[in-house]
């Protein structure tokens, strides 16, 4: 056999080698997201949709079954029914292991408020326990959204008060100004420094260089009520995956706690966003 035709044969079959590795972790990759999260297809019920914009968010929540705390939540923009959707590990709040079963919610969100209503928003029910690697799931969004399934509201009532908030302005280091564009969201979050993981989540649909902001109780997530301080983050979200690094996000974070009742907070967002 002839050099060239050695050399021929061998390029072929580094080709197809590789081709057949990138195959098979496709394929592992394909398996363990499925093991490792619940899918299936978002139906809306006739009459359900009345107000609603494809430009609305539409949040899909997992919720400890004993606890009540959100562990995973995964937000899809636009949202045209009948839409397929995962929610799983990679969606997990705080890195949170998942196993076992969890609670399903679906709500639309046209605020970036999750536990606020406005005209239009949408929800389903809160589902029974369903297990990691379920397939198929049919979820339906049935009626308006006026207020959150009675078994994930809070004790305590919304309230707008100061002390149980933290205010201040958000600017852009100068070097990373080019990354942002006024079609980016802001997403503003309270960590919990024991638990780490997020305690409240605010999203705004634009965000401009010296914006002020505001975070507190109004926000918190369902069942949680806030007290102390808390680790902020502010990141920008480009993809509508605010846990999810996307080329040209911005981050910052806190290098202290910051108490309750904190106002004209100086925060800047100083690095790009990376997991």
């Amino acid at each position: 056999m002839s050099k060239n035709k050695i050399i021929l044969f061998s390029g072929i079959l580094i080709f197809v080698c590789l081709t057949a590795y990138a195959l098979w972790r496709e394929l592992a990759r394909n398996v363990q997201q499925i093991e490792s999260g619940i899918s299936g297809v978002i139906k809306l019920a006739p009459g359900a949709g009345a107000g609603m914009a494809r430009t609305d968010n539409l949040h899909i929540l997992l919720f400890d079954p004993e606890t009540l705390q959100p562990v995973a939540i995964n937000t899809i923009n636009p949202f045209t029914p009948p839409l397929t959707f995962y929610i799983g590990q990679e969606n997990a709040i705080g890195n949170k292991q998942l196993v076992g079963n969890y609670r399903l919610l679906i709500v639309s969100d046209k605020d970036g408020k999750i536990e606020s209503s406005v005209f239009g928003e949408i929800i389903g029910d809160l589902t029974p326990p369903i297990a990691l690697s379920t397939e198929g799931v049919n979820y339906t969004l049935s009626y308006p959204f006026e207020t959150l399934p009675s078994e994930l509201l809070r004790s305590t009532n919304k309230t707008d008060d100061p002390s149980t908030m933290i205010q201040g302005q958000v600017t852009i280091a100068p070097e990373l100004l080019t990354h942002v564009k006024e079609t980016d969201r802001l997403v503003i979050m309270l960590f919990d420094p024991a638990m780490g993981r997020p305690v409240a989540i605010k999203i705004l649909p634009h965000f401009l260089n010296n914006q002020k902001f505001s975070i507190g109780q109004e926000h918190a997530m369902p069942g949680q009520t806030l007290k102390g301080a808390y680790s902020l983050r502010i990141i920008t979200d480009k993809n509508n995956q605010p846990f999810e690094a996307f080329p040209g996000e911005l981050v910052g974070r806190s290098e202290e706690l910051i108490p309750l009742g904190t106002s004209d907070l100086q925060f800047q967002l100083n690095q790009e966003y990376k997991k």
